[in-house]
């Protein structure tokens, strides 16, 4: 027996360089691991980061358009308001002859109110305090409408102070009584208001069964 197993080679532990080796191999297989692991990370950071910036940059540009458009819009508002305001004080400053507002203030003195129709234009506006009646109408519907003042009585005042004026043009229905304005005011206190359009044509008639509502 001692013989035979002299004969036969007994196996050789590993060499300590080997199990060294691939030690290395291991370590170095884990740093490389780790290294495109960190590379994977700081590169979906940066796409992340570069994605983030796009989006806030997009918003921006879009902050900027509605802005610039809200301020484009206002601009063009206040453009709109200043030509209604220049038309119509192109419109408030002119004013009918004389004659023409002594014929309207002998009709509305006489009671004889049809004699009216041929100084009013197409579409008069009439307004009635704190009814807002009727509206746009005829020159027709327009004398019919002026029977409102049959209960006023006489005198009639056409030639208010600029006090009493002052107020009527600073209070509710002050759009009814601009500066070319036509107004009377009966002793019961009715007052009645003619506007004018650019060629002296009445185009509104305000009416109130009371001053005091002015």
């Amino acid at each position: 027996m001692e013989t035979e197993n002299q004969g036969q080679e007994l196996p050789q532990p590993p060499k300590p360089q080997d199990s060294e080796r691939d030690s290395k191999k291991i370590v170095k297989m884990v740093v490389l691991a780790l290294v495109m692991l960190a590379f994977g990370a700081a590169g979906g950071y940066i796409w992340r980061d570069r994605e983030a910036n796009n989006l806030d940059k997009l918003r921006t540009d879009e902050i900027s358009s509605l802005r610039q458009k809200s301020t484009n819009l206002e601009n063009d508002l206040e453009a709109a308001k200043k030509k209604a305001a220049a038309s119509s004080s192109t419109i408030e400053n002119t004013a009918p002859s004389a004659a023409t507002l002594d014929s309207i203030k002998d009709a509305i003195k006489s009671g004889n109110t049809a004699a009216l129709e041929g100084y009013m234009a197409a579409s008069v506006n009439v307004i009635l305090a704190a009814s807002e009646a009727y509206g746009p109408q005829t020159p027709t519907q327009a004398i019919k409408d002026l029977d409102y003042l049959n209960s006023a009585t006489d005198p009639w005042d056409f030639a208010l102070s600029s006090t009493t004026l002052a107020k009527y043009q600073s209070g509710d229905y002050k759009q009814y009584f601009p500066t070319t304005a036509l107004v009377g005011q009966s002793a019961n206190d009715y007052v009645v208001s003619f506007q004018f359009d650019s060629s002296g044509k009445i185009n509104g008639i305000f009416m109130t069964v009371s001053a005091d509502l002015l």
